[in-house]
């Protein structure tokens, strides 16, 4: 079957789509799952159930965050704004004062980088408190343990622990897996934070492979009226897995590179060709054939080795 010309199809509606696209990955519903309890728990009396959420860059953390604050919008009444969810990134080498003032800034507080480290903890607290806050997420923790030594460490754990309090919000640290030597520091903070889940990325293997051929099939339907090879056939998901590591990230830079080049044809049509072409555009720039999951001469190898585009984060230039 011909494909539609390309005047006739609006392939920027068709990026921006899959830019915004959600992957229902398991862990990622499990996820939503377990913030939803926190919410629901949260301003009870007692100590309310912490949370750390680990996973490597471009695996959903953030995507799947921000699509849960996004569920509780701010709820204005007469006397006050409620704010339900606050969810603010951690600047990289921030310090604790800028730490309050970045969340003061999230809920909306004219006076975000007014006063000293006591005064933006102080309004931050009452601010928490009058607004009704169920859930407090800090994304990228792994900032926190970037700065300093296990002092630091140590001293940032202990103004995380102020906003703590009995019948309070419900506090969710994310960030990869290193975020985790924030615990390691300080045993009181370890013991507010008892459940620890982590998102992996699917791998080429098993019934991981399985479910990720689903996820790509529900890609390929976003990418109507583009005709497509297969996304969903096992010999292409599996190419799919090893291109993007299972990471939601990827497959959408991914696919919006395949987008770009489709569109400069007569008839667009996403093919192993243009496949091969994204992922040397996008992920991996002049990537050899045989370091290409698209090519017919690819090796096979997962894509972790220094200067690609998975390598540990310690091994990359």
């Amino acid at each position: 079957m011909t494909s539609d010309t390309a005047e006739h199809i609006d392939f920027r509606a068709i990026s921006v789509s899959v830019a915004s696209a959600f992957g229902k990955f398991p862990q990622v519903l499990a996820l939503l799952d377990t913030l939803d309890a926190r919410f629901h728990n949260a301003l009870d009396d007692g100590e309310p159930e912490h949370l750390m959420v680990l996973g490597e860059s471009g695996t959903g953390k953030t995507t799947t965050l921000r699509h849960f604050c996004q569920k509780h919008p701010p709820i204005e009444r007469p006397e006050v704004t409620e704010v339900p969810v606050v969810y603010a990134e951690i600047p990289s080498k921030t310090t604790i004062k800028g730490l309050a003032g970045t969340l003061l800034q999230a809920m909306g507080s004219p006076y975000w980088n007014k006063g000293d480290q006591i005064q933006r903890t102080h309004q931050l607290v009452t601010l928490l408190r009058a607004c009704r806050t169920r859930v407090v997420i800090l994304d990228e923790a792994n900032h926190l343990v970037d700065r300093g030594g296990v002092r630091t460490h140590y001293h940032i754990g202990d103004w995380i622990k102020q906003l703590s309090r009995p019948g309070g919000p419900a506090l969710v640290l994310a960030g990869t897996p290193r975020a985790e030597l924030l615990l390691a520091t300080n045993t009181q903070l370890r013991g507010r934070f008892g459940e620890c889940f982590s998102i992996n990325p699917l791998s080429a293997n098993g019934e991981d492979l399985g479910l990720f051929a689903k996820i790509l099939r529900s890609f390929e339907a976003q990418l109507k009226p583009i005709e497509c090879v297969k996304f969903g056939d096992p010999v292409i998901a599996r190419q799919f897995a090893f291109a993007t590591a299972g990471r939601l990230r990827a497959i959408c830079k991914l696919l919006r590179g395949a987008i770009d080049i489709a569109a400069k044809q007569r008839h667009p049509r996403i093919d192993m060709k243009v496949l091969e072409q994204a992922f040397e555009k996008v992920l991996l720039k002049s990537a050899p054939p045989e370091r290409n999951p698209f090519s017919g001469k690819f090796n096979g190898v997962p894509l972790t080795k220094a200067g690609e585009p998975f390598a540990p984060e310690f091994s990359r230039g």
